[in-house]
């Protein structure tokens, strides 16, 4: 039975292959993938430009990388599956009732449901994904242009951050600046000089006239 069924698929194959209709799609299709929508709220505006989206290569259902993209004619989303892997998954009586159909009508007359979506329609081949695929043999995704071209991913750049959380270096050191120096609490009657203040900081100051916190404010 086994031997029968791969037969079978290998025959599906090479006349789904052959036979289904290979389409290009108008760039508006994949340009859908690439726009974002609108924000509600008027009063926010968006600096930044729309960053590419990626599309990826990886069938959905074998998790490898396709080899014939496919999808039906009712799907409306860009993502394609592998033709190979999806007659693979065939089963048995799927087997019987392509091959029954297959025999008064063309492949492309052969309804059948997208594993992505659902949508029940007969299948197509991906020009645009299948030429892509074709040029790029060891990329697994492509980038969206926002004019709706596939072109291959480029690396993002290394933005600097900024740390707003550790302390500053001090200027021509790696270590951080001294913890800041308390002004002593003077006690009732008491004098204090700015001067303490410079040799606390560890710097040549001149000494500095002393003041008298106690005396009263002419205002």
């Amino acid at each position: 039975m086994e031997k029968y069924k791969c037969e079978k698929k290998a025959q599906i194959k090479a006349k789904y292959t052959s036979e289904l209709p290979r389409v290009s799609k108008p760039l508006s299709f994949y340009q859908r993938m690439g726009s974002q929508a609108p924000s509600l709220d008027t009063s926010i505006q968006v600096v930044d430009p729309p960053k590419p989206r990626s599309l990826t290569f990886k069938c959905p259902l074998s998790l490898k990388r396709q080899t014939i993209p496919a999808r039906t004619a009712d799907c409306q989303h860009l993502e394609t599956f592998d033709l190979l892997s999806f007659v693979d998954a065939f089963s048995l009586m799927g087997i019987l009732r392509v091959l029954h159909r297959c025999d008064p009508v063309p492949p492309h007359s052969i309804p059948h449901t997208c594993p992505i979506c659902s949508t029940k329609a007969p299948l197509y081949i991906d020009t645009c994904i299948f030429s892509s695929l074709t040029l790029h043999p060891d990329l697994m995704s492509v980038t969206v242009s926002p004019g709706g071209h596939l072109t291959p991913p480029t690396p993002t750049p290394d933005h600097p951050c900024v740390d707003l959380t550790s302390p500053p270096l001090h200027p021509g050191t790696s270590c951080p600046p001294p913890d800041p120096v308390t002004i002593p609490t003077t006690q009732a009657g008491g004098r204090f000089s700015f001067g303490d203040l410079g040799c606390r900081l560890g710097r040549r100051c001149q000494r500095l006239s002393t003041v008298d916190l106690t005396e009263a404010s002419p205002f």
